[in-house]
Formats: C-alpha cells, structure tokens, sequence
C-alpha cells in the first residue's frame, strides 16, 4: 500500500483510515459548495474532556459541521456504518473545536433524539395446551443500536454472527427460549435498521391454575429483570446513549379458550424516563403493546432511588398476568 499524505492520495488509491476519510468527506463538501467546517472532538468513552486543561491530545477523532437548510448537521463518515448525518454514540454530547482562520471556537455536538435509536420486537406466538409459545419474531435495531451491533460483528462470520443474534435475543426473554435466526441481516450496510427474524419457542411460559392459565404479558422483559436491583448505590450510572424499545406482541390462545380477564394499562413518565404497557383483545388474540424510552446521559447516585424504582414499576408491569378461561366468562 502507497503512503497516505493527503486527502487526494486517498482519492487517488481509494483507500485511507477513518481520520482521513473524514478530511476527504470535508473537502468533497466544500469542493460541491457546501459551507463545512472541521470539529475536532474528544471522544467520551475514552475522556471527559476539560477544555480548560486545553491538552490537545484529548481532541482525538474529528467530524464534520455542515450547515444544511440553515441547520447544523454533524457527520463522521471515517467511521464504517454510520448511517448518513449520524454520529457513533462517543461523538454525541461532547464539546469540541471548530476550526477557523480566528483559532476556532468551543461547539457541543447533538445528543440523538431517544425515537432514532433503540429495539423494535414483533412477534406472533400461538399458545399451546401445555403453556409453551411458538412463533416468529422480527427485531429491528435502530440507529446507534444498529450501528454497535454492525461494528461489534464486523470481523465475524456468518456462524458467529447467528450466534450473537441468537444470544440477544435470549437475553429479551426472562425464561429459557428457543430461537433460531430465520434471516440473513444486511451486516454490510450504512442503513438506519438492523432488521432479524427468527423461529421462537418459550416452553411453560403460562402456568396452569384449576380451569384457568395464567400469562404473563411481559415476554420481552428479561432485559429489566434484574437491573437495579441493590438498595445502594456507589457510582453515577451512565447511559451510552438516548433509546426508545418497543414491543408489539400478538399471542393467540388454544382452541376453545378465551380471555377472561385483563390487567390495567400500567404507564410511568419521569420525563427523562418513559414506560407504558398496554393490553388488549384483537381478533381473539391476546395483543400487548409496550414502550420503554431512557432519555438521559448520566444519573447521579442522589437520584438512583427514583431510578431503582422506576425499573421495579417497569418489572412489576411486565410481570402482570392475563387470565385464559376455559369457557367463556358470565356478565
């Protein structure tokens, strides 16, 4: 390979690293009359970055500011994947130098808004006599979820990359599954979603109980089961970045059983944090619509308890039960 020493030699040899990469973006902007200036950022899963201490070394990646219909936008193309006016989560909220001919000044770059980012499960299950589900599920990952899980699995093969997806989505589920990847995902792409369908059994998920079984709604809760769980709490917690999951779950019951009884819609909203279950009848089918949307960067350990007990309402929800009936119920 021939010696990179400018933006036009990688033009010229169609190859550079990801800092230059985004050098050649900026010039190919300004070059198509653009008005596109260079940030030098500090990426925050390595610094948190003083501007006071001014150490230039800290100022580790750059990106890209373009002004498009009078908005800033912010691109980093050197990184592989990231779709188009996206940033890696490490460049989001983090101050940084715009550079210009007076020195430059200090920017902030944008925080993703919590819809951009984050899971989408649907599924379909049928219920049998001994409690088990069967059916299909698709999930889509959305921006930086996508983007993580493209960059984690980049040097992985087709088997390793069906492991992986295999594993997450048993990790959705709060009881022993099994899933099996039914398609073949675009790893290759810079697109907004990762989309994955998969065959799903959950053995004994609804419980016998005289003439009655008991479901619970919360299928795809296993991912809260257990966090926060401790009274104390020591360090900050920290988020990587805005996400918004949610979940549209059709489970239809045996032949001649009906639903009985459903729980109350079960909603939470700290502004910050969001959670809301909803559970209704659709064609005969039990269908549970649930949204949970985490909008903040870091919590302090004052404000853990309200945390904790946000996630133990979100556990509580998920853990409410539908109740099937043999025959249908009397008024």
């Amino acid at each position: 390979m021939k010696e990179i020493e400018s933006v036009e030699d990688i033009w010229k040899h169609g190859y550079g690293n990801g800092y230059g990469i985004t050098w050649l973006f900026l010039a190919l902007a300004r070059t198509a009359g653009f008005d596109a200036t260079p940030v030098l950022v500090s990426t925050r899963n390595t610094h948190f970055f003083n501007p006071k201490l001014m150490n230039p070394d800290d100022l580790n990646t750059n990106v890209v500011l373009i002004k498009l219909d009078g908005k800033d936008r912010y691109f980093d193309p050197g990184v592989a994947f990231v779709p188009f006016g996206t940033l890696p989560w490490s460049e989001t909220d983090v101050e940084g130098l715009r550079v210009d001919k007076d020195g430059g000044t200090w920017v902030i770059t944008p925080m993703p808004d919590p819809a951009s980012s984050g899971i989408s499960r649907q599924a379909s299950f049928q219920l049998d006599d001994s409690g088990s589900l069967e059916g299909n599920v698709t999930i889509t990952f959305k921006g930086l979820s996508a983007l993580l899980r493209r960059i984690e699995e980049n040097d992985a093969d087709d088997a390793e990359r069906k492991k992986f997806l295999e594993d997450e989505i048993k990790s959705y589920v709060p009881v022993t599954i099994e899933a099996d990847l039914a398609s073949r995902p675009d790893w290759n792409s810079s697109a907004a979603t990762l989309v994955a369908e998969f065959h799903v059994k959950v053995p004994g998920w609804a419980s016998a109980a005289g003439r009655h079984t008991l479901v619970p709604v919360g299928v795809f809760g296993g991912g809260e089961k257990h966090v926060f769980e401790s009274s104390n709490r020591v360090h900050p917690i920290y988020f990587n970045y805005p996400y918004s999951d949610t979940d549209d779950v059709t489970i239809s019951p045996p032949l001649g059983w009906q639903l009985s009884d459903l729980p109350q819609p079960q909603n939470g909203d700290l502004k910050a944090l969001a959670f809301n279950i909803s559970v209704d009848k659709k064609d005969g089918a039990l269908h549970v619509s649930r949204r949970l949307m985490v909008n903040v960067e870091m919590v302090n350990v004052k404000q853990y308890a309200t945390l904790r007990r946000f996630f133990e309402n979100v556990r509580s929800a998920d853990d409410q039960q539908v109740v099937l009936s043999a025959s249908a119920p009397t008024n």
